[in-house]
């Protein structure tokens, strides 16, 4: 039965983990993909290689070019220079992150400078901007017969002017477009890998470096598998398997720290200043860095940055073959990841057996070390929801896969609170029905005490000033004798109950039930603050005896069975110093009240069918009354005493009945 509720709270939990989910996704979905994406962005920052990229260097027209050679845009024979010029220093491959959008003077040099080093163009499309018009001519269609999906259609391109590109009887040069993804919070993280104008598809600048190096501009489009991406680009030797998501883009995988690329400014490279060894043999990334170009994006590595690292970034990671990656299957490896942290979860969540005593004293250390009580659980479920969101990390930034994590951490999380909520009002419950169990059997004001204290084996005990009540049935051994168990326990319930109400109802607390007795007590509760209440305990403990001989009147059978004497109460109180408190072993305790005062009520019930009055009082709680409405019926040593006593009656007229 525990284990079952048990289940029921993590199930719970889980319910109300997944409504307040999927409420979260509903009303702050895109603040969450953001926040999951700008945690990408530091997992980058962080793991960020630092090295010596040797394989492409990059030259930017920064401040000092323009200071040097004027502003720009510069004349065609300046940037015809500056290819002329990384050609003599050995430049494998030229790469241009630039558009000549406007025809001038002498674009017929630049042209024959392109025709003769065959670096890439850049060209630009409006794909999420809306309609633009289009200027230039675009060039590096790929051959395929139409664009396919997932790639979307621009409304507009900027791209170079046809002076500058050579005829129709002369080789086509190879364009990638530098059109960017920009997320709403202003970094760029994605890339369309295919930009579709009409029919005709256009790759971007850092593929199309790829395919001119592989000297195959052929692609091929498959869907991934499960564990791919959904979309699979493939092309020569050199470009290899481009992993691209749903919407055709591929991430950017921000490796490299900046300061890993050699940057060369554009003024020494035209004139003359720069090393050969360090563009020997190497890729060359031409573009600008300068403040006013409008090449400026945000990247993990800063708010502004020149267009340029992404074009770097993306062209290493293509040649080493580490582009990242979202699987298909990304939302159940979610799903997976969850299910993880929730198992380790589940094994957290207390068990009521866990703590029975039944339970072998090594099983049971064993298990609290494995389980945590209710209000630590939702530290557990944020601990876990942390471990997968650092394990997310560590696998985007040193594998590439990117899963996502808002969704499991936060379900994590929900569910660890939700199910810590729902354990403790559980575990309240169960303290709720134990107490109220456990005050049945001892005083309640002893209950609440030991609820809330560690089991203890010494005495807890304290001496105080109390009124004691003890009444017993009278003639009840022979009643029980002579008639059935079942009669005789009833009439003792009915006795029990008559009692209980009456004694609470006068601010007494039944300290025990003896046999067919009970023992009242009044200001006998420990740490007990004080009141008038308990200033005029005797009088409550006096008007209780009066009442309590009332009420039994109804209860105790009249008249009795035949041949049997009748049933009849006699009432002790009396009022004086007793050590109330627990005694005994921590694995078994007993409450108590005991001392001489005890002694003289449970004495005086003796007494009362010897003196013929059915309430007598000792002289301590005579003393705290004053003697009012009592009748004194001399001094007795009673049994078992050495002093004797002054022992008083009440008549139970009406008079001394009112109170």
């Amino acid at each position: 039965m525990q284990q079952l509720r048990r289940h029921g709270v993590f199930l719970g939990g889980l319910a109300l983990a997944g409504l307040t989910l999927l409420a979260l996704q509903l009303l702050v979905g895109p603040w969450l993909s953001a926040l999951e994406e700008r945690t990408g962005d530091w997992a980058w920052a962080l793991t960020a290689e630092r090295t010596q990229e040797r394989r492409l260097v990059v030259v930017d027209i920064d401040e000092r070019s323009l200071s040097e050679l004027g502003p720009w845009p510069w004349p065609r024979s300046s940037l015809a220079r500056l290819l002329e010029q990384l050609a003599r220093l050995g430049a494998r491959q030229q790469i241009l992150d630039i558009v000549f959008a406007d025809t001038r003077p002498d674009d017929a040099y630049l042209a024959r400078t392109l025709v003769q080093h065959q670096p890439v163009l850049a060209q630009v499309f409006a794909l999420e901007q809306g309609g633009t018009p289009s200027v230039g001519k675009l060039a590096g269609a790929l051959s395929w017969p139409t664009c396919p999906a997932p790639f979307g259609q621009a409304q507009g391109y900027l791209a170079s002017v046809p002076s500058v590109l050579p005829d129709a009887s002369g080789q086509p040069l190879m364009a990638g477009h530098i059109t960017p993804r920009i997320a709403s919070d202003g970094v760029m993280r994605h890339q369309p890998a295919i930009i579709c104008m009409g029919s005709r598809a256009y790759p971007a600048l850092a593929l199309a470096a790829l395919m001119q190096a592989g000297q195959d501009t052929h692609l091929t489009l498959e869907r991934g598998h499960w564990l791919q991406a959904p979309w699979l680009l493939s092309g020569n030797a050199v470009l290899g398997t481009v992993p691209l998501n749903d919407r055709g883009d591929f991430r950017i995988p921000w490796r490299l720290h900046p300061d890993s690329f050699i940057s060369l400014s554009a003024s020494d490279v035209i004139a003359g200043r720069v090393p050969p060894q360090l563009v020997a043999g190497a890729w060359v990334l031409v573009g600008s860095s300068a403040f006013g170009l409008n090449d400026t994006i945000a990247t993990p590595f800063g708010g502004a940055a020149s267009g340029l690292q992404a074009h770097a970034q993306t062209i290493t990671a293509l040649l080493d073959g580490r582009m990242s990656v979202t699987p298909r299957a990304a939302p159940w490896l979610q799903a997976l990841a969850a299910v993880c942290a929730l198992a380790l979860l589940y094994a957290l969540v207390p068990s009521a057996a866990a703590n029975a005593t039944t339970t072998p004293e090594p099983a049971r250390l064993a298990t609290r070390l494995q389980r945590l009580p209710p209000y630590l659980l939702p530290l557990a479920g944020v601990g876990l929801a942390l471990l997968l969101w650092l394990l997310h990390g560590l696998l985007h930034a040193l594998a590439g896969v990117w899963l996502g994590w808002a969704a499991p951490v936060l379900f994590t999380v929900l569910a660890g609170i939700y199910i810590g909520v729902l354990e403790h009002a559980r575990s309240r419950i169960d303290r709720d029905r134990l107490y109220a169990h456990l005050s049945s059997y001892l005083p309640a004001p002893v209950a609440a005490a030991l609820a809330l204290q560690r089991p203890s084996s010494a005495i807890e005990a304290q001496t105080r000033q109390v009124s004691v009540l003890f009444a017993d049935i009278r003639n009840f051994s022979a009643y029980c004798e002579a008639r059935p168990p079942e009669e005789s326990a009833a009439v003792l319930h009915a006795f029990f109950a008559a009692a209980t109400h009456v004694v609470q109802a006068h601010g007494g607390v039944i300290e025990a039930f003896q046999g067919d007795a009970i023992i009242a007590v009044w200001n006998g509760e420990l740490h007990h603050s004080a009141s008038a209440l308990r200033t005029h305990h005797a009088l409550q403990a006096l008007h209780a005896a009066i009442d309590l001989l009332h009420a039994v009147q109804g209860v105790l059978p009249d008249p009795a069975p035949a041949g049997l004497e009748p049933l009849s109460l006699g009432v002790g109180v009396e009022t004086g110093p007793a050590m109330a408190g627990s005694f005994g072993l921590a694995s078994r305790r007993t409450h108590m009240v005991m001392g001489r005062t005890v002694t003289i009520a449970s004495r005086l019930v003796q007494m009362t069918a010897d003196l013929s009055h059915p309430i007598l009082v000792g002289e301590g709680l005579a003393a705290q009354v004053g003697g009012v409405g009592l009748e004194s019926m001399g001094t007795f040593l009673l049994d078992g005493m050495r002093v004797p006593h002054h022992i008083y009656a009440h008549p139970l007229d009406a008079a001394a009945h009112s109170h």
